[in-house]
């Protein structure tokens, strides 16, 4: 018996080659913007490709997240604006070091300088993508007909920031990329007033994006609350990461403060590849043991830095001089945190069990007082009363079965339904 393998359907194929055709394109040009960016690095004092060639790189992530997703799930617009988020974030760098190239760094070896130096101050003011993003994040559709002027304000305004900068930044013949003085025409004033309050409208409008996107996840069910979990995790430690470098230098060690821009930027990139594994559901329910254990040795490493500082401080203004510089101060608080480390995580890992994961907390109780019980337990009726308990809340099964045999090989069966 011949099997007959079902061709692909028309638009799913096409979308792959559009999904993929926007993947090539936005990884040629983050090749092109990182080759100028390494050209440029004398003008921009940068050590090889600079902030650049990193948005570049970042753009290129979001791209390849955007064309797997799109190409698989070619219905839902999250994919697609994936692509158009590392498309334009490129193309917007790509402009930038273009101009740079062409006006200061070697003046007249690429044509067009003004030009893309105009596109480059105008291009990102129309990234109202991200607002989209969270707006539309898992599903590719609103949470409801209410958030649709939102919607709509979000993409008026986009087009209004891109078009007021384009005006502004409009006249030809600049010598650098610091001579776009803007036209003196009678509307500058009103432009620019316009543009300002572009840009205020839009934090409100982000602000009321990031509102949905919890609201989502406070009445999400299955799948899509694992999704949404994907998608705020990445978040939160990209909020994290940007606070991290503006503290105080004795809480952040120096050493840490040099990778400012790698570790900001590798939590930008988190978010796509975060969120390209929530559309994919690709080991979608993991994110519970990855939230876990991110407060967990989160908490346990800002703990025992405190600690191992505060003892440093404290032991060095006890002692004397000659044995505060000797480095046993050092020595000694490195052994109390290292002896610190095994009581604190088990402390840290109940207090975290006990608030965010409530279920795994009541089992365990549940099962140390049966063991209790157990003990001092004689009767086998109540032995097996007390063991479908335990089962039912702990496992919360719709049905619960006890078989015993005997010693004669005869069974026994005992069984109590429970819903859970």
């Amino acid at each position: 018996m011949r099997t007959v393998k079902k061709a692909p359907a028309m638009g799913t194929s096409f979308s792959s080659r559009i999904a993929y055709s926007l993947w090539v394109l936005s990884v040629s040009l983050a090749a092109a913007d990182l080759v100028l960016a390494f050209l440029n690095r004398a003008a921009t004092s940068a050590d090889s490709i600079g902030l650049p060639g990193q948005m570049a790189l970042l753009g290129a992530i979001a791209a390849s997240v955007g064309a797997l997703a799109a190409s698989r799930l070619p219905r839902n617009a999250v994919g697609w604006l994936f692509c158009a988020l590392g498309l334009g974030l490129i193309l917007s760098i790509l402009s930038q070091d273009y101009a740079i190239r062409a006006l200061i760094s070697a003046p007249g070896s690429l044509p067009a300088g003004e030009f893309m130096a105009w596109v480059g101050s105008w291009l990102p003011a129309g990234g109202g993508v991200a607002t989209f993003l969270m707006l539309l994040f898992p599903t590719g559709r609103l949470p409801s007909r209410r958030w649709r002027p939102v919607a709509w304000a979000a993409a008026l305004d986009s087009f209004i920031l891109a078009a007021a900068a384009a005006w502004l930044t409009a006249p030809p013949g600049a010598e650098d990329l610091h001579a776009f003085n803007g036209p003196e025409s009678f509307g500058e004033g009103l432009v620019a007033a316009l543009l300002g309050s572009s840009f205020l409208l839009a934090v409100l409008i982000a602000l009321a994006a990031a509102i949905a996107v919890i609201l989502r996840l406070k009445r999400a069910r299955g799948d899509e609350r694992q999704q949404l979990k994907w998608f705020v995790y990445a978040a939160t430690v990209l909020s994290v990461m940007v606070l991290i470098p503006n503290l105080p230098s004795p809480i952040v060690p120096s050493y840490l403060i040099r990778w400012t821009n790698v570790i900001v930027l590798a939590a930008f990139g988190g978010l796509p590849i975060a969120a390209g594994i929530a559309i994919l559901k690709h080991r979608l329910y993991d994110i519970d043991l990855i939230i876990n254990r991110t407060l967990v040795y989160g908490t346990l490493t800002a703990f025992l830095g405190l600690a191992y500082y505060g003892m440093v401080i404290v032991l060095q203004q006890l002692i004397s001089e000659r044995i505060a510089g000797s480095g046993l101060v050092v020595a000694g608080s490195t052994l109390a945190v290292a002896a610190l480390f095994g009581p604190a995580r088990s402390r840290i890992q109940e207090a975290v069990d006990r608030r965010f994961n409530r279920r795994k907390f009541d089992a365990q109780m549940t099962i140390e007082a049966f063991s209790a019980r157990v003990r001092d337990e004689i009767n086998i009726d109540d032995l097996t009363s007390h063991l479908l308990d335990v089962v039912s809340e702990t496992m919360q099964p719709s049905h619960v079965a006890l078989w015993l045999r005997s010693r004669a090989q005869t069974a026994v069966n005992v069984s109590e339904s429970r819903r859970s």
